[in-house]
């Protein structure tokens, strides 16, 4: 027997050991890892479709090529200023995962279904703050924080005024799938964004081309297909709510899925009691999510600095950001579904006292991870013109900006693909606190102590290349430290 085999040996008896239930008994580690991952990977796949067909949409408002720049700058800068309204969404989505899927890996369902529900009463109020907060900072942002062209700004914020009501809806529909897939249900997150995706391509597409709307349809194509969504969500959940209470009877939620066997997992559904605020549910799940929301604000500040930097190379450079992000999300495709199956796994194995396989969770997930990503990375790096034509094709200005960028991604995947699996996993055990401390110390320190130093002493230099090859190296010092961190095994023992 080689070594290897040894190995998948100690595997295999750790999962009989700690065994999970619902469509995950019975499973190796890979195929678990394969179930989970292979709805979202399908929900990112719309998700790339429909954000680039807006990019698509908004370019091809105009034949000139100076246009399209200004057009391009001013639909991706918008991604960032909304990247600041769904800040706490996230927090609310991260605290539901975490607690569902300990709960779930222990089978304490009531406890998973209460947080459920208390995380969609959660993601609507913060949906709501969201939406607030997006509408009154935008032309500030816009407007102060960067510099754009006048017309480009005014896209912006046309775009902004209207689309930012998307939050209301999308923090119900954020928060529920966050649970959904903590208690290892994939399926039902990727119809509803599937919904969420396609109506948004059917909708734009009307307003832009039948109705002659600008940018403004754009976001009403947004808006829309959230509140849609959040509807047919809200139905499918109601549908389960009927079907466990006509099947429990006056037994209680573990009770009756205690006598359908150890493998049983019931879905989560609504229940109205359970939907009235508990500030003891909602500090346990704040108290995980705090720590990414405090996190992802200060990603955000520190990546506004860095467009503001790029804002002043000119339209061009930002449009050519936009479309490099746009692209790079495409190897992002596998590596977020893989990473939603490892946080899912994690708080699960964790739940079910299994640290053994919770870290080989980790390890496999990165395993897989930097191969696809990295392999998108030597594809990107061969035929970048291929990529960059599909947003930039009458834009030579565009192009030249993009296609080196795109190049430098054959070194930055598969640092980013090791140091996105890392975090989404020690985040899925609850772990967020030290990752949020390593976020900011190597993004602070390379993308604005370095950044800054750059631009201030040697200005004449200043490239989107180099600030592109900065964040390589940002990242790979970032999965140096979280690999050290993996190892140490404190996030196994958080509790939640």
């Amino acid at each position: 027997m080689s070594i290897g085999d040894g190995r998948e040996g100690k595997i295999r008896a750790a999962l009989a050991k700690g065994q999970l239930g619902g469509k995950l008994a019975g499973l190796s580690l890979p195929r678990q890892i394969i179930t989970i991952a292979l709805w979202p990977l399908l929900e990112q796949v719309m998700s790339f479709i429909c954000a680039s067909t807006a990019l698509i949409l908004a370019t091809g408002m105009s034949q000139d090529g100076v246009v399209k720049e200004q057009l391009a700058s001013g639909i991706g800068v918008t991604s960032y200023v909304m990247w600041l309204g769904f800040l706490m969404q996230g927090a609310v989505g991260m605290g539901a995962t975490a607690i569902v899927s300990r709960m779930t890996g222990a089978r304490r369902f009531g406890e998973a279904n209460y947080a459920a529900n208390q995380a969609a009463i959660l993601g609507f109020l913060a949906g709501v703050l969201s939406a607030v907060l997006m509408y009154v900072t935008a032309d500030f942002l816009v407007t102060y924080l960067l510099d754009l062209s006048n017309f480009a700004r005014e896209v912006a914020l046309r775009y902004m005024y209207t689309g930012c009501w998307v939050a209301v809806f999308s923090g119900v529909v954020f928060a529920v799938n966050a649970a959904l897939r903590g208690s290892g249900d994939t399926r039902t997150p990727f119809f509803i964004m599937l919904a969420v995706d396609g109506l948004n391509v059917v909708f734009s597409i009307i307003f832009v081309h039948v109705f002659g709307m600008f940018v403004e349809g754009l976001a009403w194509g947004m808006v829309l297909s959230m509140a849609i969504s959040a509807f047919i969500l809200m139905t499918i959940l109601v549908r389960h709510t009927v079907r466990m209470k006509r099947e429990m009877g006056e037994r209680t939620l573990d009770e009756y899925s205690a006598l359908q066997g150890r493998l049983y997992v019931p879905p989560l559904f609504l229940r109205w009691r359970d939907m009235t605020p508990d500030l003891g549910m909602i500090s346990r799940i704040l108290n995980i999510g705090w720590s990414q929301a405090v996190e992802v604000g200060g990603i955000w500040l520190i990546q506004m600095y860095v467009l503001h930097v790029i804002s002043r190379l000119g339209d061009a450079a930002v449009g050519a950001h936009t479309i490099a992000i746009r692209i790079e999300s495409l190897s992002f495709l596998p590596g977020f579904a893989i990473g939603v199956a490892g946080a899912a796994l994690v708080g699960q194995y964790l739940g079910s006292r299994s640290v053994r396989l919770a870290l080989e969770t980790i390890h496999k997930c990165v395993l897989y991870s930097v191969a696809f990503m990295g392999a998108m990375g030597v594809i990107f790096f061969l035929f970048p013109e291929f990529f960059v034509r599909i947003f930039a094709s009458d834009s030579p200005g565009l192009m030249a900006v993009a296609v080196p960028v795109v190049q430098v991604f054959l070194v930055a995947e598969p640092f980013y693909a090791a140091m996105l699996m890392i975090k989404m996993c020690l985040r899925g055990a609850g772990y967020t606190k030290k990752v949020m401390y390593v976020s900011y110390g190597c993004m602070g320190f390379f993308r604005c102590v370095v950044l800054l130093l750059w631009d201030l002493f040697w200005p004449d230099s200043l490239s989107l290349v180099g600030i592109w090859l900065l964040f390589s190296v940002d990242m790979a010092v970032e999965f140096a430290i979280l690999l050290r961190m993996l190892h140490g095994l404190d996030w196994a023992r958080k509790q939640v």
